[in-house]
């Protein structure tokens, strides 16, 4: 039998984060049926009763959904189009089920028949996946079992087999992660990365948020001297968040703004430098009204402030709303390497800088630049760059012309973070390993991927990896680490799902 429900209280219908019970009611026969329709594979085995079953498949479910508009039956019907006017599945879930959600779209033409008092229709909800999911995220703590060994135990109450996310906090550092259970293993890193020798092949020189003790750098611009120096930078804390920003933009008729330089620390060896470093750093640059203009720029000096590199994230639309992002290499024939647009708003789609992104990072190996954009890293090589040190690192924050700093700025044009490795050419990754101390190791089950800090880490997957699910019921997993590690917490989450 179908599952009825009592309709005598108008229920809730929120689909793509609209509640559509506020233009109709659900009907008598509103129908979620009892699971998906199946294809039964079978095939007749010689003169025997019956067939053999080869294999059963299952299929997308539906849910058909009868409804009713009341008065103004015109202008209700028309705002339902446009909100079920959608290219993919969305979230839709029933006030008798609060704590699920369905995937769903809208299937076909909805049979509709209307006066301009009183109309009624049928929506067929098409579920791809032919689940509901839980709005809750489960999480369940590693603990260590008799053998001594990490373990999850995981306890899916749901129907549905569901992805598993991992996340790992190291409080030393890693460089190897393995996740097995009876359904399949995942390994990350190299399983016999060593800890490291007794010198420092990789030393983090800088790890900053504030940049207070750096001074206002006043000069030519070493990365253009058409960016001129007049303003300056300031460390302040907006919406919860420690950001360096322009406190005073200066004045000219291009670029204007203010500079920090910060100077490279000497190495545990003495030697101040680095011809081989990775820097981290997050910015936020997001705009609040077209039209407005600024830059932030994270440049690379060798002590004679010849340039290395530059990270360039910059808007000069003065109408619109499009940034760029230019990847500069130095040496002796300096260019821009990319130049890549976006739209510098609040949506994550659109803007890799906006308030809860903002990571990016550059490595220098030899005559090799490594610049990352959009969940890639992107190669320059320049060959009379393979012996350059990096002595400084350059913050430029400025504006264009004659625009103000209050509503022609750009609103979010900050710089929040930097950290910066010394490496060595041949062995960075191994000291500090590839997941350093204090850093968060996430395997995402949803998207199978591997996250290390925020960025994505798809060289770290070992071939043959399997991303299991936990199916209902308990599930044991087991987790694996470098030996010379240790794991500050471990978490599994999943969001159970029925049929």
């Amino acid at each position: 039998m179908v599952k009825l429900i009592s309709l005598k209280k108008k229920l809730s219908v929120k689909f793509d984060g609209h509640e559509l019970s506020d233009y109709l009611t659900v009907s008598p026969g509103f129908n979620r049926g009892i699971g998906s329709s199946r294809d039964l594979n079978m095939q007749k085995l010689g003169e025997t009763r019956g067939k053999e079953l080869l294999s059963v498949t299952n299929d997308e479910s539906s849910i058909s959904m009868p409804f009713s508009l009341v008065d103004s039956v015109i202008e209700k019907r028309r705002e339902l189009a446009r909100i079920l006017d959608v290219k993919e599945p969305k979230k839709l879930i029933f006030g008798d089920e609060p704590d699920k959600f369905y995937l769903a779209i809208p299937s076909g033409d909805i049979p509709f028949s209307d006066s301009k008092t009183y109309g009624s229709g049928t929506i067929t909800w098409v579920v791809p996946d032919a689940a509901a999911h839980s709005s809750v995220i489960k999480s369940f703590t590693a603990a260590e079992n008799d053998e001594g060994i990490l373990e999850f135990d995981i306890q899916n109450e749901g129907s549905e087999s569901v992805p598993i996310t991992y996340r790992i906090e190291n409080s030393k550092d890693n460089g190897y992660v393995g996740i097995v259970s009876e359904y399949g293993a995942m390994q990350f890193g190299k399983i016999d990365e060593a800890d490291g020798e007794p010198y420092k092949k990789n030393e983090q020189l800088i790890s900053t948020k504030s940049f207070s003790s750096f001074p206002n750098f006043s000069g030519t611009n070493p990365q253009d001297s058409n960016k001129v120096v007049n303003g300056t930078l300031v460390q302040d804390t907006i919406a919860g968040y420690p950001v360096l920003r322009l406190g005073n933009a200066g004045s000219g008729g291009g670029w204007h703004g203010g500079m920090k330089m910060i100077d490279i620390p000497e190495d545990s060896e003495g030697h101040a430098g680095a011809k081989n470093f990775y820097c981290f750093f997050d910015s936020w640059f997001e705009t609040g009204l077209m039209g407005q203009t600024g830059c932030v720029n994270i440049s690379f000096f060798t002590a004679d402030n010849e340039l290395i590199c530059s990270y360039i994230i910059e808007k000069v639309d003065a109408s619109g709303n499009t940034a760029r992002v230019l990847f500069q290499i130095g040496g002796s024939n300096p260019a821009v390497y990319r130049n890549n647009a976006f739209t510098p708003s609040n949506v994550t789609a659109e803007n890799p800088f906006k308030s809860t992104e903002g990571k990016a990072d550059v490595i220098k190996e030899g005559a090799t630049v490594k610049l990352f954009w959009r969940g890639q890293r992107f190669n320059a090589t320049a060959p009379d760059l393979v012996d350059k040190e990096c002595a400084k690192i350059g913050i430029y924050i400025g504006q264009l012309g004659t625009r103000n700093i209050t509503t022609q700025f750009v609103t979010r044009c900050y710089l929040r973070e930097l950290v910066f490795q010394k490496l060595n050419v041949d062995k960075w990754r191994d000291t500090p390993n590839r997941y350093p101390a204090n850093s968060e190791v996430v395997v995402n089950g949803d998207e199978t991927k591997l996250y290390a800090n925020g960025l994505v880490a798809l060289d770290d997957e070992i071939k043959g990896t399997q991303y299991f699910k936990a199916p209902p019921g308990e599930t044991k997993v087991q987790l694996y680490a470098s030996d010379f590690t240790e794991i500050e917490s471990a978490k599994a989450e999943i969001r159970e799902a029925w049929i």
